[in-house]
């Protein structure tokens, strides 16, 4: 059987061990937070970045869109003169 003294120095190593694994983790954390917050490169910098880009591609988009939409009526509208000349030059050609 252990002495209480072994169990004592037991216990004293086994938490100078774990004062020893919060320290790393300690650095780990900071080293962490220095990465995430760093003001220059830092990841709320670059998500920060990404929202403006993207809040800045919206008009962009619109005006895609709008562009879509007039080149469909373009479109439309060439066909049906198309059409309709179509169908003039067949009802003269028929007569």
């Amino acid at each position: 059987m252990s002495t209480t003294a072994q169990e004592i120095a037991l216990m004293k190593r086994d938490i100078e061990d774990l004062s020893e694994k919060v320290d790393k983790m300690d650095e780990k954390i900071d080293n962490l937070t220095k990465i995430l917050l760093n003001p220059e490169e830092g990841f709320v910098v670059k998500v920060n970045k990404n929202t403006e880009f993207r809040n800045d591609m919206i008009p962009l988009l619109e005006e895609i869109k709008a562009m879509q939409r007039w080149r469909k009526g373009v479109n439309w509208t060439i066909r049906a003169v198309v059409l309709a000349l179509i169908a003039a030059l067949t009802k003269l050609f028929l007569k």
